[in-house]
């Protein structure tokens, strides 16, 4: 099997000392690339932009007087699923729900809420259950509307203000349409171009299995950490031998919920709040050379007046600047998947 080349260029800034103006230091920065993409990330040094302490956040995630993912509004201020993907109405597995999305984001979106019992649930309460249960339930929607055809699918998640959540309620959104997105189609079309006679994934899999980036493997589902992220504190699952989200089965859904599970006690732990994080399908004709990827990434606190996580560098350069390394981050999400 052919390895992976993992490239970093070490470069080294000369920049004035923070305490001494006129005092010049030699700092170094690692610019890595991604095997597959080519995306380069910059991990810095010298500098934590992680907070020291957690917000409170009982103001923001009060009972409002009305919300209509609460066990209490649900059904009247949901709609009822098109039965030409299920005739359950609103799909329910455990704890999750599944209703139809308002937004239109694709041509067919729906909404999940991990629980509607509590209007808001903290990091350590999005429990291996809870989110092995979303999954599930939006892993039926996804089987439901590919009998309408095949198409493209992603299952994604904003939580809190700072990641683009419009509602506290804790929640994710599934997307499927004929374009798919641009990342997504990415993704599977560098995937099915990797030259190797092993697909990219596997090689990936089997060269990362034990070392510094590696969190371990539940069934199907291998957590580690990327070469080169493109998102603060960024995890990734790879569920091995699933080429689409229609592949996952109850068993890849629950080791799926208890890795990002363990993913949100590491962030809670970091004194972080937010987070963002998608399933990417593999299309409408799933390739063999193809792995289904769950990636999630946290962003900034939910404070009164807080500074974004993203910059020039990722909106428009497609950049990531990451100020703790993925070994680093490995060795955190272990500890708390012991």
């Amino acid at each position: 099997m052919a390895s992976i080349p993992f490239v970093q260029h070490d470069i080294t800034a000369r920049v004035p000392e923070l305490t001494d103006p006129t005092s010049i230091i030699e700092v170094p920065l690692k610019i890595r690339v991604d095997p597959l993409t080519g995306h380069t990330s910059r991990i810095v040094s010298g500098t934590r932009l992680a907070p020291e302490t957690r917000p409170d956040l009982t103001a923001l995630t009060a009972a409002p007087s009305f919300c209509p993912f609460c066990a209490g509004t649900i059904e009247t201020a949901t709609g009822l699923l098109d039965p030409a993907i299920t005739d359950e109405g609103r799909i329910r597995r455990g704890s999750a729900v599944i209703v139809p999305n308002v937004m239109a984001y694709s041509e067919f979106s729906s909404v999940g809420l991990y629980d509607t019992g509590s209007h808001f649930l903290d990091l350590p309460e999005l429990t291996p259950g809870r989110v092995g249960d979303l999954l599930s339930a939006f892993a039926d929607y996804t089987r439901g509307v590919r009998r309408i055809r095949p198409m493209w699918s992603s299952v994604n998640a904003n939580y809190l203000p700072p990641s683009g959540s419009s509602l506290v309620h804790p929640h994710g959104q599934s997307a499927h349409d004929d374009i798919g997105t641009t990342t997504q189609r990415n993704l599977v079309r560098l995937s099915e171009a990797w030259p190797g006679a092993e697909s990219y994934w596997d090689t990936l899999l089997a060269q990362e299995d034990g070392g510094d980036r590696w969190i371990g493997r539940r069934g199907r589902v291998c957590a580690l950490t990327p070469w080169a992220p493109i998102g603060f504190h960024e995890v990734w699952a790879v569920i091995d031998g699933a080429h689409d989200i229609t592949d996952l089965t109850a068993a890849d859904c629950a080791d799926l919920g208890t890795v990002l599970s363990g993913v949100f006690q590491t962030y809670y732990a970091l004194n972080l709040t937010s987070f963002n994080w998608a399933l990417y399908g593999g299309g409408p004709a799933p390739s063999g050379r193809y792995s289904l990827l769950l990636r999630v990434v946290s962003r900034a606190n939910a404070e009164a007046m807080y500074r974004s996580d993203v910059t020039y560098f990722e909106r428009l350069h497609s950049e990531a600047m990451i100020d703790l390394t993925p070994e680093a981050m490995a060795a955190e999400v272990r500890a708390h998947l012991a």
